[in-house]
């Protein structure tokens, strides 16, 4: 059983999307708006070691760009909502895609210093707030009950999907034709989404308009203590799961990995990853573990796995990172789900709620973990990773009891 407070929207079968599947449609253009968005941070922490050594980033420097982009994210999380449903579904996807295009070209062709990625990561991090609002309404006014977990797990396999591109790029292209290039063909990816929102997005704006319209001030009181709880599971697991994808690929050179093999690492971990998502949704449309008891036993999966990249053993290491990247970031679009599931048809607040802990997450790991790699072993760095992932288990089940709550 799920949390229902209200009502689920109708599914109109095509009158917003004008095509015979709007709810497939709408579910890859979600996907493919929320890896534009997240790219540009994968990326740096992808190709780490060929920016430590043309713009002289350490890992503190790698912490601190990436926290920028979270930072961001989480400053702008709240207001999101409402800029979302002020721009609509067309302008505010367009926006989002521009704002990812301008982060990767800029980092491309204007970062002489390491510096610079700041500027470029708050620019991609505007992005990212952006574009789950608006991918999280389009999948809720298109996509029918049944197969709603699954469209937003498919929708969140769009950032380990970005850290795949990351790391298949190191050996691909980093290490052949370099960095910069390999920003710049990315920043093609944002171009060539372009025409496919043009003639995918609806012109006329769905119903989840009047939903992200709600009023803060209506948001069910009896809602809140466990959104406010699955922020906190949210901030602890992604924070944990943050660090695995920025400082993977350069602990792994230091575990004894080549960077061709370190990059393929991250892209196997991320394979994971993408897999896990929509599995997990498709469980959970089925009513098989669809709530937070699930999320909490899969951070605490990644929280064995950050254990075994802590073993300094290079196996370990390499499954650990499947495991941790897998299983312990896996939950994510499960988390979105539920969070629909209950609020609707407030789903843009309680989105910015609960992703506001993410991001907060997501912000302060990379840089407090860059800082504890600069003057710790990493085996001792990926020890406290595992015990941040224990914490955000514990927040998690806590969650758990009150979504039981909200079943009375």
């Amino acid at each position: 059983m799920r949390p229902r407070l209200l009502p689920e929207a109708k599914i109109d079968g095509g009158k917003h999307m004008n095509k015979k599947r709007p709810g497939q449609r709408a579910t890859g253009i979600s996907a493919l708006t929320t890896v534009v968005a997240v790219l540009p941070a994968f990326l740096v922490g992808g190709l780490a070691v060929q920016l430590e050594g043309d713009l002289g980033m350490t890992a503190a420097a790698l912490g601190l760009c990436v926290a920028s982009f979270w930072a961001v994210s989480a400053l702008l999380s709240a207001p999101a909502g409402l800029v979302a449903s002020s721009l609509g579904l067309r302008r505010g996807m367009l926006l989002t895609v521009g704002l990812g295009f301008t982060a990767m070209l800029g980092i491309a062709v204007f970062t002489p210093h390491w510096p610079f990625l700041i500027l470029w990561l708050s620019i991609a991090g505007a992005a990212n707030a952006l574009s789950h609002p608006l991918s999280n309404g389009l999948i809720v006014d298109q996509v029918g009950t049944r197969n709603r977990a699954f469209a937003f797990g498919v929708k969140q396999a769009a950032i380990p999907a970005a850290t795949l591109t990351a790391g298949l790029s190191v050996p691909i292209f980093a290490l052949t034709i370099g960095w910069q290039w390999t920003f710049a063909m990315t920043a093609l990816l944002a171009v060539a989404l372009i025409p496919i929102l043009l003639r995918g997005l609806p012109r006329r704006e769905p119903t989840m308009t009047a939903a992200t319209r709600a009023p803060r001030a209506h948001l069910p009181k009896r809602l809140r203590p466990f959104l406010f709880a699955t922020a906190v599971a949210g901030a602890l697991g992604s924070g944990q799961a943050n660090v695995v994808g920025a400082f993977t690929v350069a602990s792994a050179v230091e575990t004894g990995f080549d960077p061709a093999a370190a990059g393929l690492l991250l892209g196997g971990a991320s394979a994971a990853g993408i897999l896990a998502r929509p599995l997990v949704g498709v469980l959970a449309d089925r009513g098989i573990g669809g709530s937070m008891d699930t999320v909490a036993m899969m951070i605490g999966a990644g929280c064995l796995g950050l254990i075994g990249m802590a073993s300094g053993n290079p196996v370990a290491y390499g499954i650990g990172a499947v495991v941790a990247f897998g299983l312990g970031w896996g939950w994510n679009g499960l988390v979105h789900y539920l969070v629909s599931h209950a609020a609707h048809p407030f789903t843009a607040q309680a989105t910015g709620i609960t992703q506001t802990g993410s991001y907060v997450g997501g912000a302060v790991a990379p840089l407090v973990f860059g800082l504890l790699f600069a003057a710790y072993d990493d085996g001792v760095v990926w020890g406290i990773a595992a015990v941040v992932a224990a914490a955000g288990a514990i927040a998690a089940a806590v969650a758990f009891r009150l979504e039981k709550g909200l079943r009375n």
